[in-house]
């Protein structure tokens, strides 16, 4: 329910047309698609930095029509493009939303375009099983671009961009229209007006323990979240103003990931300049593989993804005291352990065999695969190595009695030990319902005035599992939101000063 502002006097009051919360890509894709369109924008921001999960992805959009595949030959459309994601879903496909994956098949390639014309660079595009042809595009030199370019693109059209910014409420008339944010900056609360519409675009659940204790299973709760600072903020937000959450307890995962690297890869240290992005562009898209060596192993910075192949050809999972961990998958197994965390053991004859293909650790989507002798060159802080049990034991802290007994199978000299390795959560796929607009719905199906999300606080029941899809939603469903709000007509600012209320936040959670 909402209750009148009582404490007016003592909050400043700020006024805009359109107001985003979140600056992740999603957030950014709306900044820039509202401000184009000369109205005022205001992004809210709760971290000192913009970027969100976007930065820290690898970067694949997924997309079907675009330039890049026909100057390959590829023929592709948008029917295509969904059928194939439903064949990603598969038996979940009755719990997908069929308008929300035919907004993204037929508006990605759009939107693939748009980030082009705002110098984004893309290589590719490259295959993906099972999609029937190669769609996934790679962000050049990486997911950093999409921040730097959307960033500088919602400034030069006049967008006003506040980071250390922590949205708490939403501000409501007396008509039930969403008509602006209450946020704390410097510990002083404020209110922001939204003549024209607010936008959530605060990514998922996966770092609010609360809410994954409450909609997931045990073993993704206990999960580490690749990104903490994503805490549902736009799912409770929404939800105080009486907005529905759909498949809140699905979720692909929990997944093993590597920690991200201690200091920045090459990719990280190129600077932003879409000349030199399409140099790597045509190199990434035509040198040889033996070529593509540095650009794989510079990517090895990132959470990348052990195989479970690893397990299968005899590697040992243990916990950080050296005990055995068993159970399917891996990653689940892994959350019982403390802090979820663990390492990779394998003999000398297991490493042998993953230096050459088809037996990777792990692969950068679309470019390449990292071997063995790759992370012991370009991740050193994961290749631990040791004569015998107990000497493996005290290089990486463990127990050696435990790990001598884990290990006893393993009969090949030197051996080594991969990690630190984490059970974690890449996203969670519970979204706000949205129409095929982006406005968020109600429980009863039916639009909330002024109020839009985007992102994967805007899944609104879609599955998105494959490469690329993620992104391609974060960017369309950002550009959709920014355009659909800034095209609104806007509310006198006076009746929403006179009618403001502010959620207080009492809606319980709950999916539908």
């Amino acid at each position: 329910m909402a209750e009148p502002h009582s404490d007016a006097v003592s909050e400043e009051l700020e006024k805009a047309d359109v107001v985003v919360v979140g600056g992740g890509g999603a957030g950014l894709a709306a900044a820039v698609a509202a401000a184009k369109r000369g109205v005022r924008t205001v992004l809210l921001e709760k971290r000192a930095q913009l970027g969100g999960s976007t930065r820290l992805s690898v970067g694949s959009l997924s997309a079907a029509g675009t330039v890049l595949q026909r100057r390959a030959g590829i023929v592709d459309d948008a029917d295509a493009f969904r059928a194939d994601m439903d064949a990603f879903v598969g038996d979940l496909v009755s719990r997908d939303n069929p308008t929300l994956r035919a907004l993204l098949a037929a508006e990605a390639s759009v939107t693939l375009q748009w980030l082009e014309d705002l110098g984004v660079v893309f290589a590719g595009p490259f295959p993906e099983p099972p999609n029937r042809v190669s769609r996934m595009h790679t962000v050049i030199p990486g997911s950093a671009m999409y921040i730097t370019k959307l960033a500088r693109a919602a400034e030069r059209a006049g967008a006003r961009l506040y980071c250390e910014v922590a949205a708490d409420g939403l501000l409501t008339n007396a008509r039930g229209r969403v008509v602006g944010v209450k946020y704390r900056r410097r510990d002083r609360s404020q209110r922001l007006l939204a003549s024209r519409g607010v936008i959530l675009a605060t990514g998922d659940f996966s770092g609010d323990a609360a809410l994954r204790a409450r909609f997931l299973s045990a073993a993704a709760s206990a999960a580490i979240p690749i990104n903490p600072s994503n805490t549902g903020d736009g799912h409770q937000l929404a939800r105080a103003v009486g907005a529905a959450l759909c498949n809140m307890d699905v979720i692909y995962g929990p997944q093993l990931r590597f920690p991200r690297a201690p200091r920045p890869g090459l990719v990280d240290r190129l600077p932003p300049w879409s000349w030199l992005a399409r140099l790597g562009a045509m190199y990434v898209t035509r040198a040889p593989s033996f070529l593509l060596k540095p650009f794989v192993t510079s990517l090895l910075i990132a959470h990348m993804s052990p195989t479970d192949r690893l397990f299968r050809e005899g590697a040992v999972l243990v916990d950080r005291e050296g005990c055995r961990l068993e159970g399917e998958p891996p990653a689940a197994a892994l959350t019982s352990a403390r802090e979820s965390t663990g390492f990779i053991v394998l003999d000398a004859r297991i490493a042998e065999l993953f230096r050459r293909y088809p037996y990777f650790i792990s692969t950068a989507p679309g470019i390449g695969y990292a071997y063995f002798d790759d992370y012991a060159w370009g991740r050193p802080d994961l290749v631990h190595r040791g004569e015998t049990p107990e000497a493996l034991a005290a290089v990486i802290g463990a127990q050696p009695d435990r790990l001598q007994a884990a290990v006893a199978k393993l009969n090949g000299r030197p051996l080594f030990a991969m990690g630190p390795v984490q059970a974690m959560l890449t996203v969670t796929e519970g979204g706000l319902a949205v129409d095929g607009c982006c406005r968020v719905l109600g429980e009863n199906g039916s639009v909330l005035p002024g109020l839009y999300a985007a992102g994967s606080a805007a899944q609104g029941g879609m599955l998105l599992k494959g490469h690329g899809l993620h992104i391609a939603w974060a960017m369309t469903s950002g550009r959709i939101a920014g355009a659909m709000a800034a095209r609104q007509q806007p509310i006198p600012v006076g009746n929403a000063m006179g009618d403001g209320c502010i959620s207080d936040g009492r809606h319980e959670a709950r999916a539908t």
